[in-house]
């Protein structure tokens, strides 16, 4: 019997059997998946012609084009390849907040991107990082493994502060297949998430990032008189809430989520802000396909 998930009921896997990550670009993958490949062979899909060589594969030469012009001619094909697909979970202790909470919902995406690649048989990396890399799950392929991703992800808690830019460096500064990168956090960071959009721009990876909000932090409700205390740095405010001092907070937050899809639209990448007290199924099946993420 499969283990049960508190991530997902099986209604909800169902639907998902019904859809397809898709990337934009032609990937590098080694095995045989569902997404085009850069390189040519003996694919089904024709791609173009060009001259034989000397050890080239004669069965890929067109005899037509050779009893009309009397040129040995290649057929090339595009071979179906498996996608590198890079899960990134923010774990940091801000992601603890919110009512319906950003972790669990967060965990949701990552959980149903992850079934849907592994069930392409595209090569899944699930990492966890907060202030650097906190865990890693790598390499999984086919959908034996989505179990346990499923029991890696109900095994993560959110700790410790934000740092993207670590996190990514810890990431990708060993070498990795190039592939879709998606990133889940509320992006919460001391330093500029520019910075980080510009140094992960070099691997020329396929980028979503997810923008997980709570309904509190957009639209916050508070008594007169508050004690806000910052969740990774424990300092805390006291203070008057007034109309005017949370218009203010509404401003510099609409801003803040600017500053992040600005950031993503720069670099090419697809942006969504996720408010966790949206449907889940309406993101995943709606808002994912106008972005293109799936089909």
């Amino acid at each position: 019997m499969k283990p049960r998930s508190t991530l997902f009921d099986e209604a909800f896997l169902r639907r998902l059997e019904h859809l397809d990550l898709v990337t934009r670009r032609p990937v590098a993958g080694h095995l045989r998946g569902s997404h085009r490949s850069r390189r040519t062979g003996t694919g089904m899909v024709f791609a173009d012609y060009r001259p034989y060589s000397e050890g080239d594969d004669t069965r890929n030469l067109d005899w037509g084009i050779y009893l009309r012009l009397d040129r040995l001619i290649l057929r090339l094909f595009e071979e179906e390849a498996d996608l590198p697909v890079y899960l990134l979970l923010d774990t940091s202790a801000s992601m603890g907040h919110g009512e319906p909470g950003k972790f669990d919902f967060a965990r949701q995406i990552v959980a149903a991107l992850g079934y849907l690649a592994l069930r392409n048989y595209d090569r899944v990396s699930a990492i966890a990082w907060a202030d650097g890399v906190a865990s890693e799950l790598s390499g999984r392929r086919g959908r034996t493994q989505v179990w346990p991703l499923f029991r890696f992800l109900e095994g993560l808690t959110p700790s410790a502060g934000t740092d993207l830019n670590a996190a990514l460096r810890g990431t990708f500064g060993a070498t990795r297949t190039r592939g879709l990168v998606i990133l889940v956090s509320d992006f919460l960071d001391a330093a500029a998430f520019a910075e980080s959009a510009r140094w992960l721009r070099q691997f020329r990876h396929e980028v979503v990032a997810f923008h997980v909000m709570a309904p509190d932090e957009l639209e916050p409700d508070l008594p007169d008189q508050v004690e806000l205390q910052d969740a990774e740095t424990g300092q805390a405010l006291v203070l008057e809430s007034t109309s005017q001092l949370l218009e203010a907070y509404r401003e510099e937050m609409a801003r803040h989520c600017k500053d992040i899809e600005n950031a993503c639209r720069r670099e090419g990448w697809s942006y969504l802000l996720a408010k966790t007290d949206a449907p889940f199924e309406d993101l995943m099946l709606m808002a994912l396909r106008r972005a293109g993420v799936l089909r």
